[in-house]
């Protein structure tokens, strides 16, 4: 292989990843990285069972100190890059390429999210099938398990195991043994019981949030004219192969179990999606033409996503808790609803307490008021969402609301 082609997807890589790292606004996911991993480690278990995730990246981010989101952010990076070099050293250049172009795992590569983490572990496992090391693939997937709930899915694949391989002249290839295989699947779901047990006992409404709609808020959607010409291009250049399976195991999955989100998906499946788009080109005698047209439309989608998240205002709830930090005093306590509450305690007011208090239990979804929740007596500030269900209830109790900040999803308010 030559050095050139090696030194371009690197070049690639980080490319079309630190700009984005850079410029890229904090989203409140991450907030949410922040504020859970500086918990002790047993905090986190515990925040974990009011929320969704398994811990594993989070003791990472916790053993950073209290890391500021770039830096979060250079943790997933440093994972993606680990992952693209052992695909460059394991099955050559042109998935690693279609990798480093491939705008899911390029946003998540630049987010402080667990996504880069999985998508890693994922890889070292598929790699390590590829090598007849079932184990070694257990060990891999549980670890990506443990990082994101997606990890679970790749389970069934441990039963793939390696591909037969005959050397020049000898006798035909046998299979490994299947029974490694099985043992392998045995352990992954062995060593995965208390991430099990973790996952019984988180509300169901921490979840609610998952959605088969496109994430605008991460990525902004490829024109239209780009999106026939993939689907085109990938039309002519897939074909059966035994990654197929790697891909739609996992996929077939989070559809059914619905847990399929878009780009963020994606992000964790792209090895194997890859190294069955490469496969798959390896004897089409359109192989250059249509790496080059792939190639070409991730570089494009991904310079479009680049550009928008530079261009973007701060998101509403953020405006809300920036105004607060610059227009309150850091002695006046900031009574916080819903998402606003995360956003204002992660953005530099000191002093900030949760309507629910269930917020600040779990800041990462929204936490509705329960029938006769005790309302602060006398003038404080309040802020939360605009048609809040606390809005009402303040209204209810006869409060004389005076607006001090809002635009078209938050709102800052003095309630007397």
């Amino acid at each position: 292989m030559s050095a050139r082609r090696p030194a371009l997807v690197l070049f690639l890589f980080a490319a079309a990843r630190i700009p984005l790292l850079i410029v890229r606004a904090p989203f409140f996911d991450e907030l949410f990285t922040r504020w859970i991993a500086g918990k002790s480690f047993a905090g986190i278990i515990d925040a974990l069972r009011h929320d969704s995730g398994p811990p594993l990246y989070y003791f990472l981010v916790h053993l950073l100190g209290d890391p500021s989101v770039i830096a979060i952010r250079l943790l997933s990076l440093i994972c993606a890059a680990i992952a693209i070099i052992l695909i460059l050293r394991a099955t050559g250049w042109t998935p690693a390429l279609l990798l480093a172009i491939f705008p899911p795992a390029v946003l998540l590569a630049a987010d402080a999210r667990a996504y880069a983490l999985c998508a890693m572990f994922v890889t070292m496992a598929i790699l390590a099938i590829d090598d007849d090391r079932p184990f070694v693939a257990a060990l891999a997937l549980v670890a990506a398990a443990y990082s994101h709930y997606y990890g679970v899915l790749f389970f069934p694949i441990l039963l793939m195991g390696a591909e037969a391989k005959r050397s020049a002249g000898g006798p035909p290839a046998v299979p490994p043994p299947a029974r490694r295989q099985f043992y392998a699947l045995a352990l992954a779901l062995l060593l995965y019981t208390p991430g099990l047990w973790l996952a019984l006992h988180q509300p169901p409404e921490a979840r609610a949030w998952m959605t088969t709609n496109w994430p605008d808020a991460l990525f902004v959607r490829p024109p239209i004219a780009l999106a026939i010409i993939g689907a085109i291009a990938m039309a002519l250049s897939l074909r059966l192969n035994r990654y197929l399976v790697m891909v739609l195991v996992p996929l077939i999955l989070a559809i059914g179990l619905r847990v399929y989100v878009p780009m963020r998906f994606e992000a964790v499946i792209a090895a194997p999606l890859v190294l069955w788009l490469a496969e798959s080109l390896r004897h089409n005698r359109f192989r250059i033409a249509l790496i080059t047209v792939l190639t070409t439309i991730g570089i494009l989608w991904t310079a479009l996503g680049i550009i928008d998240h530079t261009n973007r205002p701060p998101e509403p709830y953020r405006q809300a808790a920036n105004w607060i930090v610059a227009n309150i005093p850091e002695n006046e306590i900031v009574v916080a609803s819903g998402y606003c509450y995360l956003e204002t305690l992660m953005n530099g007011h000191a002093r900030v307490a949760a309507l629910p208090p269930e917020q600040a239990e779990h800041p990462g979804w929204r936490a509705q008021p329960r029938t006769g929740v005790p309302i602060p007596s006398g003038a404080f500030y309040w802020t939360g969402e605009r048609g809040a269900p606390e809005f009402g209830i303040l209204i209810r109790e006869h409060r004389k609301i005076q607006p001090l900040f809002i635009n078209d999803r938050a709102m800052v308010a003095l309630v007397r």
